[in-house]
């Protein structure tokens, strides 16, 4: 068993809070199972824990259970032993174990227990708690330089492969790749390593995104003087990070070299979150606590400071969303990620959270300023990501506690402005005030079929079943405003032929379109029924 001296990775002798070391690890390292005393307790180091030995004296230190499963019968022995000996915390892998007795135990005795992810190596584990301990309550990077792990990652990688390997992020920024001997490399790697940035081919973006929807390993063929690759997502829990490529050796990517790329994703997550600097972090636990507030789990009380924002000053709900479906959510990941790039260069204050549908930003000051990054935020987001996005803002205000209901203002302008191609890039419930209400209406009578003009549900009905144009040539005629001439031109009839088909329906379902309230309700009802080419004819 081996204790980590405080001394040697610590410039000071205060402990670190639990609450510190676990929000600059984030949640894809360490989730607590239970905290009886709180997380406010302090942390000196970590002891890592071998069967074999007896429990060491660890004050105010972290008892890594390697080995150990969390259901052993000896877990309440080692519980109560760490305890008698100063510990403060456990550190177990669930594995599918019945954590029960272990939790239980450790309540009594006043101990936290966390739990790490299964696939974490051990020893990446108590690397980056000695790198957060040793520098006061945030990761730093090793001796040798930031990054020198992930080129060591590469390497490893390109000598098991065969090929060149490149590690990169979201914004295909080559953050480290491999430098083995007789490796296979092509131009575009060489490119890449060269600017320090993939070339951005239009092929490039669909195998991005394809692999970034992949849980495995992706492979491409070779593309002009492209040779084959592998490439597979980097992920801390359900965020995406970044990907690693490896160009295939002389003989494919075989079962050993497949293996190591989904192993080398594990240690890259760990470090590529180690070697964030301290104001993406930051950014990173912000947007942690306004997404708890977005789904009204934290308070405006306890969430305000940690926003960096004062009681009294007003802020202001920005969305942004992209225009074409994204199921697997990768592709809104990167517009939060350009996003936030962009919030960083020019309004480092702005707190932002990532959903898997949206972007939200909340953004302090004035209209015109809120606009002024709104407008960067999107073609920042767009460019980076080379989709459409749109984005929304809301009314400003002073109560935090409102931003459960903005986020609902935000997403209904969002999918009224998406639905409007008049709308403009950033729209507000004015700019589509139109569409809200009718989705509004639309909503009700979807919902409550009461609602509807039995006599225009029925003439749809016909429509459906028997082919004809009804409704197409009401809601045209109402759009005209009663206009026989305009609604004949875009129903491309003669005028003669559209009088006939009113008074034909007027006749066959029982319409009154003499009454401004009948012919308002018939509008509505209509407006809401998706638009179909007219038919060639109507009996």
């Amino acid at each position: 068993m081996t204790l980590s001296d405080p001394t040697k990775h610590r410039s000071g002798t205060a402990p670190i809070s639990l609450r510190a070391l676990l929000e600059a690890l984030g949640p894809s390292a360490l989730d607590v199972l239970v905290a009886p005393v709180g997380l406010d307790v302090g942390v000196r180091g970590t002891a890592i824990f071998d069967a074999v030995d007896p429990v060491p004296d660890g004050p105010d230190s972290m008892l890594i259970l390697v080995g150990t499963r969390a259901d052993s019968p000896e877990i309440a022995d080692l519980v109560r032993a760490a305890a008698d000996h100063g510990f403060v915390a456990l550190v177990v892998k669930l594995r599918g174990c019945d954590t029960t007795a272990l939790v239980d135990e450790a309540r009594g005795r006043g101990l936290a227990v966390l739990a790490t992810p299964d696939d974490v190596p051990w020893r990446h584990l108590d690397g980056l708690l000695v790198s957060v301990l040793g520098s006061g309550g945030l990761p730093n990077g090793d001796a040798t330089g930031p990054g020198e792990t992930l080129f060591a990652v590469a390497n490893a990688l390109g000598a098991i492969i065969g090929g060149s390997v490149a590690i990169e992020d979201l914004a295909q920024h080559v953050l480290a790749y491999s430098s083995v001997a007789g490796q296979q490399i092509d131009p575009l790697r060489e490119r890449g390593i060269l600017d320090r940035r993939v070339p951005d081919y239009p092929h490039h973006r669909g195998q991005y995104l394809q692999v970034l929807q992949s849980p495995g390993v992706t492979r491409f063929p070779p593309v002009d003087d492209e040779l084959p690759r592998a490439a597979v997502a980097i992920r801390a829990g359900d965020m995406p990070l970044g990907t690693i490529w490896a160009i295939e050796g002389e003989d494919g990517l075989t079962p050993e070299g497949e293996r190591a790329l989904l192993d080398g994703v594990k240690v890259a997550a760990l470090h590529m979150l180690r070697e964030q600097d301290v104001g993406e972090r930051e950014r990173h636990l912000r947007g942690e606590v306004l997404r708890a507030m977005l789904a009204g789990t934290r308070s405006a009380e306890d969430g305000a400071e940690r926003l960096g924002l004062t009681p009294g000053s007003r802020a202001v709900l920005v969305g942004f969303a992209t225009v074409e479906p994204d199921p697997s959510g990768t592709v809104i990941a990167r517009v939060g990620h350009a996003v936030s790039q962009y919030a960083a260069a020019y309004r480092p204050e702005v707190a932002i959270a990532t959903t898997p549908d949206a972007v939200y930003a909340v953004v302090s000051g004035a209209d015109d300023g809120v606009r002024r990054f709104s407008d960067g935020a999107l073609a920042s987001s767009s460019k980076a990501t080379g989709t459409t996005v749109q984005a929304a803002m809301t009314r400003s205000t002073g109560d935090l506690d409102d931003l459960a209901t903005l986020r609902a203002e935000v997403d209904a302008v969002l999918g009224a402005a998406m639905a409007d191609e008049r709308a403009p890039a950033v729209a507000t419930v004015a700019d589509v005030h139109t569409r809200l209400l009718l989705d509004r209406v639309g909503d009700q009578l979807a919902r409550d079929p009461r609602l509807r003009h039995p006599e225009v549900q029925r003439m749809t009905e016909h429509d459906r079943d028997r082919g004809t144009d009804y409704g197409v040539t009401v809601l045209a005629w109402l759009e005209a405003f009663n206009d026989i001439g305009s609604a004949a031109a875009r129903l491309q009839v003669h005028p003669n032929t559209l009088r006939y088909r009113l008074r034909r329906i007027e006749e066959k379902f029982g319409l009154d379109f003499t009454d401004p309230e009948s012919r308002l309700s018939a509008w509505l009802q209509l407006r809401m029924v998706e638009a179909r080419p007219p038919a060639q004819s109507s009996t």
